[in-house]
C-alpha cells in the first residue's frame, strides 16, 4: 500500500531571501574574476575574492532545508524514494538541460561567425554528455567546460540520490551522538581547506563532491538539532562572528562556520505562509537557481566587451553592476518562464500517469 504523496513543508521566507544574498555573492565573485575590481578597491577584496563561499552556503542550506521538509516525513520505500527523486529531477533538470543546449547553439553560432573561442576543445561531446547527465563533478573530468557552474548542480544531484539513506541514518542516530555530526563535518572542512592554502575551499570538479558531502551533512544535522531544540540561539550569535572574521583572515573554514550559524538563526519555528504579494528579495531568492545557471551567458557578453575596450576602474565597476543586474533579470526570467512551468508540467504529467491506472481499476470493479 502506498502512502499519500509528500506535501512540501511551508518554505521559510527568511531562508528564501538568504538564497538571494548567497547567489548575489557568487555572481559578484565571478564578475570580479575578469573585471578585477577588487584589485582597484582592496577594501572590497575580502568579500569579492571569496564569493565562491556562497556556494558553501547553498550546500549547508540544502541539507538544512531538506531536513525541514523531510525530517518528520521521510521518503520511505521504493514509492517514496522515487517520488522524492522525481520532484528533485523536475525542479533542476529542465532548466539545466535548456541552458546547456542554448549554450551549445551560442558556441556554434560564434564558431560560424569566425569569433575566437578560448580553448575550443572544451566544447566537445564527451564533456557535454557528462554535464547533461549531471555527473561532471563526480571525479569524471578535470576540465571546466560548457556551463561550468553546473558542477555544483552535479554534486547536489549526487546528494539527492544519497539523501534517503543518509536521512534514514540521521533519524536513527541517538540524540547523544547527534552533535558529533557537525563537529566531525567541520573538522573535515578545516582539513580540506588546509590542504592547499591557495585554493582554500574553492574545490569544484576535483574534491567538490567531498566539499559538498561535508556541508550537506552539517546542514542536515543542524536541521535536526534545531527542530529538536538542541541548538540554543544564544550559542549561535557569537559563532556568527566567524563569518566576517573568516573573510578578514582569509580562512574559508571559519567563514563557513559563520554561515552555518546564520542559517538556523534565520529559521522561524513556525514560518508564516508566503505573502500573496511577494517582495523583491523573496522573488529573487526563488529565482536563485536560474540566476546561477544563466550567469555563463552574461559572462560571454562581458568577455566580448572586454576584448574591445579597457574601461578603467570606474568602467569596470559599472560593468560589474550592469552584469549583476543582468544576471538577476536573466535568472528571474528563466525561473518564471522555464523552471516553474517545466516543474509543474512534469509533476502534473506524473500525477496524470498515476491516476490513469487507478481509474481503469475502478472501472473494472
Amino acid at each position: 500500500m502506498q502512502g499519500p504523496p509528500h506535501q512540501a513543508a511551508p518554505r521559510d521566507a527568511a531562508l528564501t531571501r538568504l538564497r538571494f544574498f548567497l547567489i548575489g555573492w557568487v555572481i559578484l565573485y565571478h564578475l570580479d574574476l575578469p573585471l578585477r575590481v577588487s584589485l582597484g578597491l582592496p577594501a572590497l577584496a575580502p568579500v569579492l575574492q571569496h564569493g565562491y563561499l556562497g556556494v558553501d552556503g547553498f550546500f549547508l542550506l540544502s541539507g538544512f532545508a531538506l531536513w525541514l521538509g523531510y525530517g518528520t516525513r521521510p521518503p520511505w520505500g521504493r514509492a517514496g524514494i522515487m517520488d522524492f527523486l522525481r520532484r528533485r529531477f523536475a525542479k533542476i533538470w529542465p532548466l539545466h538541460a535548456l541552458a546547456l543546449v542554448a549554450l551549445a547553439l551560442l558556441v556554434g553560432l560564434a564558431m560560424a561567425a569566425g569569433l575566437t573561442i578560448r580553448e575550443p576543445d572544451r566544447f566537445g561531446l564527451p564533456e557535454f554528455l557528462l554535464q547533461l547527465f549531471l555527473v561532471n563533478a563526480w571525479e569524471t573530468t578535470s576540465r571546466h567546460a560548457w556551463n561550468y557552474p553546473s558542477w555544483a548542480l552535479s554534486v547536489e544531484w549526487a546528494g539527492y540520490l544519497a539523501f534517503p539513506l543518509v536521512l534514514a541514518a540521521l533519524i536513527r542516530l541517538p540524540r547523544l551522538l547527534l552533535p558529533a555530526v557537525p563537529l566531525l563535518g567541520f573538522a573535515g572542512i578545516v582539513a580540506l581547506g588546509a590542504r592547499d592554502p591557495d585554493v582554500g575551499l574553492n574545490y569544484t570538479l576535483h574534491l567538490g563532491l567531498l566539499r559538498f558531502a561535508l556541508e550537506f551533512a552539517i546542514g542536515l544535522a543542524l536541521g535536526r538539532l534545531t527542530t529538536e531544540g538542541m541548538l540554543p540561539r544564544a550559542l549561535l550569535w557569537p559563532v556568527l562572528l566567524a563569518l566576517p572574521l573568516g573573510l578578514v583572515l582569509e580562512w574559508d573554514a571559519l567563514t563557513v562556520l559563520g554561515l552555518a550559524a546564520l542559517i538556523p538563526l534565520l529559521r522561524r519555528p513556525n514560518p508564516a505562509p508566503a505573502p500573496v504579494r511577494q517582495d523583491l528579495l523573496l522573488r529573487l531568492g526563488e529565482a536563485s537557481f536560474g540566476v546561477y545557471l544563466c550567469w555563463v551567458f552574461i559572462e560571454a557578453g562581458l568577455v566580448l566587451v572586454l576584448r574591445g575596450i579597457d574601461p578603467g576602474l570606474a568602467g569596470r565597476a559599472g560593468l560589474m553592476l550592469a552584469g549583476f543586474l543582468a544576471s538577476l533579470v536573466a535568472g528571474w526570467l528563466a525561473w518564471r518562464f522555464v523552471e516553474v512551468p517545466a516543474n509543474r508540467w512534469l509533476l502534473r504529467r506524473r500525477s496524470s500517469n498515476e491516476a490513469t491506472p487507478a481509474r481503469a481499476v475502478s472501472g473494472k470493479a
